[in-house]
């Protein structure tokens, strides 16, 4: 019971813009810079500084040639984006390399590229990235130079403490990257999904500013058109006999008088369609019923008199459209929306006699993005959480099950003061 989800273009890995790229290397090179100094100068070991020097400007370099080829808000995305991220990677790796591999306490800075490209481009890419800094963790281990000392040989750790601290920072490469992949991929399902829930309850919100502009303006015209139509039948007294224009007259009143009654039957619907008008419960269900009309099979509603009186709200109504057409599309032969009430509760059931929800599928209905894989119709649930988000918005909760006697059933609950309307 899922509707195709939306063009997701919008919220693909969205790469990273120029600036924000170059402001952060900036600030790695003063960083790498600064600790050089303070390492090398201020408390005396000695450092490779001819090699680590060029390693700091073959950054720089790259950056100046960064904000110098392309426009402040140019983005990189894809292979660009892998190239740049690589390379930080790869230089952050050389620095290490010349001042003790994995001895040194900076080694954990390794994680940051592969971490941003978790969050900014595809599975493949990060996998690639990933495999990029276990490599270069195996170069720290196995060939760095020793560690610079200010005085005497530089300690020497056992060797297990060495494979405890490469093993230990592959698993941090490999599960930072993992939890912010999944993570950022969750907030933008999310984000694709609620712009579909905000385009469908705009949607609606128009169609209810349409009928209340007609209302207007059939009030409006309402006056002219009755002057109109009062000259046009005294014409017609006086006229219509004529040979010249009586023929003609006779017409202008009958035209004054249709139009007349369009515009009456404009204000009558536009009233009817206000979505600020207090309805029965029965009343707005039976509504949704003929909203998805024609359908493919039957739609009934059972609810036994009197019901409350609810407020006609967008979010009410496409919610409740929503789950009887995915219901219509998987019934086999009927649906059914049945109403209850008690005197602190309202609810809802949306039934139909089809195959039912898939089992696997069922605990994760209402999330935004199921994947075509779970499924038997192809669809992502993106339809499902745009209705359990509007339903939500109304005050209700919503239970999906199947039935002992076969079919699914949405379930809908109100605390009755929440989505009773009063006069």
């Amino acid at each position: 019971m899922e509707r195709p989800s939306i063009a997701a273009d919008a919220f693909d890995r969205p790469g990273v813009r120029v600036r924000t790229l170059a402001n952060l290397r900036w600030i790695a090179i003063v960083g790498q810079f600064v600790t050089l100094v303070v390492v090398g100068l201020y408390l005396g070991y000695a450092l490779r500084w001819p090699s680590l020097l060029a390693a700091v400007a073959a950054s720089a370099i790259l950056n100046i040639g960064l904000v110098t080829l392309y426009g402040r808000n140019d983005r990189l995305q894809g292979r660009d984006l892998v190239l740049h991220l690589g390379f930080d990677l790869v230089q952050a790796g050389v620095l290490l390399f010349l001042t003790g591999g994995l001895a040194n306490p900076f080694a954990i800075l390794l994680i940051v590229p592969v971490t941003i490209a978790a969050t900014l481009l595809p599975a493949r890419a990060m996998i690639v990235l990933g495999l990029l800094a276990v490599a270069v963790i195996a170069v720290q281990w196995f060939w760095a130079l020793p560690l610079p000392w200010a005085h005497g040989t530089p300690p020497v750790f056992p060797q297990i403490y060495q494979v405890g601290v490469a093993v230990s920072l592959a698993l941090a490469v490999g599960f930072l990257a993992i939890y912010l992949y999944i993570v950022s991929a969750d907030a933008r399902d999310r984000a694709r999904a609620l712009v579909a829930t905000e385009a469908a309850l705009t949607r609606e919100a128009k169609m209810s500013a349409l009928g209340s502009l007609a209302a207007a303006a059939a009030h409006e015209l309402g006056g002219p058109l009755g002057t109109i139509t009062l000259i046009a039948h005294s014409l017609a007294e006086q006229l219509g006999d004529d040979p010249d224009f009586g023929e003609d007259i006779r017409l202008l009143e009958a035209e004054a008088r249709r139009s007349r009654n369009i515009l009456v039957r404009i204000a009558k619907r536009a009233e009817a369609e206000d979505p600020f008008a207090l309805l029965g419960l029965d009343v707005l269900l039976h509504e949704v019923a003929h909203s998805v009309a024609p359908a493919r099979v039957p739609v009934t509603v059972v609810a036994p008199s009197p019901q409350p009186q609810v407020r006609r709200s967008p979010e009410l109504l496409h919610g409740l459209s929503n789950l009887v057409s995915n219901a219509v599309r998987h019934a086999a032969s009927n649906v059914e929306l049945r109403a209850t009430s008690t005197a602190g509760e309202i609810s809802v059931a949306i039934r139909d006699d089809g195959a039912g929800f898939d089992p696997q599928l069922l605990p994760h209905l209402g999330e935004p993005d199921l994947g075509p894989s779970h499924s038997r119709a192809g669809g992502t649930g993106l339809g499902i959480f745009i209705a359990t988000t509007l339903l939500e918005r109304t005050g209700g909760r919503l239970a999906f099950r199947n039935r002992r006697d076969g079919g699914a059933e949405v379930e809908l609950r109100w605390p009755r003061p929440h989505i009773e309307a009063r006069e």
